[in-house]
């Protein structure tokens, strides 16, 4: 064992996120094509917005005054390009939504809300000066920063690109990810199994995960339980990808080569064991410039381990701000015992500000039922042996955003 075998989750979890450098690439790409990137470089806004001063209403547009009687001299649409003109005190135009205000007229009112209105004439109640105008530039003006570096571009990111006409946008190069499993007893998914084999349910379900985040992986397949070929199965790897994920042959069983084939290709551990039920064989390192995650072998908490401390070092990695997940406070519904000697991550079901732990905390980590009848994690530091009914709990959705407040444990 490594003298780092006995980390609680909490510094795995800062061990990792310290040691995650983006990568320095990044390229230019089309803005139909950047959903869910992360910027490389601040976006610095090319226009004013609004562009020009205009209505907010479809309406009549005047400057303010004493006046209640106002002449209609003329009517504005939108998108007409006129020449300035002259606008006397007591006269007003007529005007329509996203049309330029006149030089000179600062407030528009509806045209619901006119006392009184004739081709020729308003009548207007007393309304607030500026009312309904939207000023050059109160947006945004031209030169201000649009969007931050490392911000992850949504949808909203997108409109807003739009409409300062920027098409081409740099963003950080994608991670490449390899996922594999190690063991002689494992099957691929369309192969036979006997009772004395399983399928290889932990790479699917890792790269499934990677996807609902926004990652793209390589399933690798499977590494036998030779170690021999398994520091050239790794050696191979790293010169490839950015990230590698394995799970299974990190223990320290006489067969579990995986953590001395790393080794030998050059592994800087951070950390080999971590102190928490379930999932203790979990190994973290750099290797090269390829940062490394080992995963248990059991899917439960492969799985676990891959959401809690994988998922946000990528966000990172992929060079966002934003990596820590946000957590919600729920209720507790019921009374559950857990080992204070150890950390603990455990799968329950949030609902209407309750969260209740799965089947009372009792199942194992080669199970998936949990997974699947669970939608949140909460994470535990070690020190209690009893979570009471109504204690208010900390918890992680399956679907949690993601900030850049770091993440405090229960």
């Amino acid at each position: 064992m490594t003298v780092l075998d006995n980390i609680s989750y909490s510094e795995a979890l800062e061990l990792c996120l310290k040691n995650a450098k983006p990568k320095k690439t990044h390229q230019n790409i089309y803005i139909n094509e950047a959903l869910n990137r992360v910027l490389a470089e601040d976006i610095i806004a090319k226009r004013n917005s609004p562009v020009f001063t205009n209505s907010a209403m479809d309406g009549f547009a005047f400057k303010h005054s004493s006046d209640k009687k106002l002449k209609v001299i003329k009517t504005i649409y939108a998108g007409d390009k006129y020449e300035d003109f002259e606008i006397k005190e007591g006269e007003c135009v007529r005007i329509m939504t996203g049309a330029r205000v006149p030089n000179g007229l600062d407030t528009v009112i509806p045209i619901e809300k006119c006392e009184e209105v004739t081709d020729e004439y308003i009548m207007i109640p007393e309304i607030k000066k500026g009312a309904n105008v939207r000023i050059k530039g109160e947006e945004i003006a031209k030169g201000d920063v649009l969007i931050k570096k490392g911000e992850r571009i949504t949808p909203e990111i997108i409109a807003m690109l739009v409409s300062q006409g920027i098409v081409n946008v740099p963003v950080y190069t994608k991670l490449k990810i390899a996922v594999l499993s190690t063991g002689n007893e494992l099957k691929e998914p369309w192969e036979s199994a006997d009772e004395e084999e399983i399928y290889n349910v932990n790479s699917y379900a890792i790269e499934a995960l990677l996807k609902k985040f926004g990652f793209s992986a390589d399933i690798i397949g499977l590494i036998p339980d030779s170690l021999e070929k398994t520091v050239e199965y790794i050696k191979t790897l790293k010169n490839e990808y950015d990230v590698i994920i394995t799970s299974g042959g990190i223990s320290f069983g006489d067969a579990d080569f995986l953590f001395e084939a790393f080794k030998q290709n050059g592994l800087k551990e951070f950390f080999h064991g971590i102190m928490v039920k379930p999932g203790r064989p979990t190994m973290a390192g750099i290797m090269g410039e390829t940062f490394v995650f080992a995963m248990p072998g059991n899917p439960l908490s492969s799985y676990i381990n891959t959401f809690a401390l994988a998922i946000p070092t990528l966000k990172k990695l992929s060079g966002a701000d934003k990596y820590y997940f946000q957590s919600i406070t729920a209720v507790n519904k019921s009374d559950f015992k857990v080992n204070a000697k150890k950390d603990h991550t455990i799968l329950g079901y949030y609902e209407n500000g309750e969260w209740e732990v799965y089947n009372g905390y009792k199942y194992g980590s080669g199970m998936l039922t949990p997974l699947i009848k669970s939608n949140s994690l909460m994470l535990l530091n070690k020190g209690k042996d009893l979570i009471k009914k109504g204690e208010i709990l900390k918890i992680i959705p399956f679907d949690a955003g993601f900030g850049k407040n770091k993440f405090t444990f229960n």
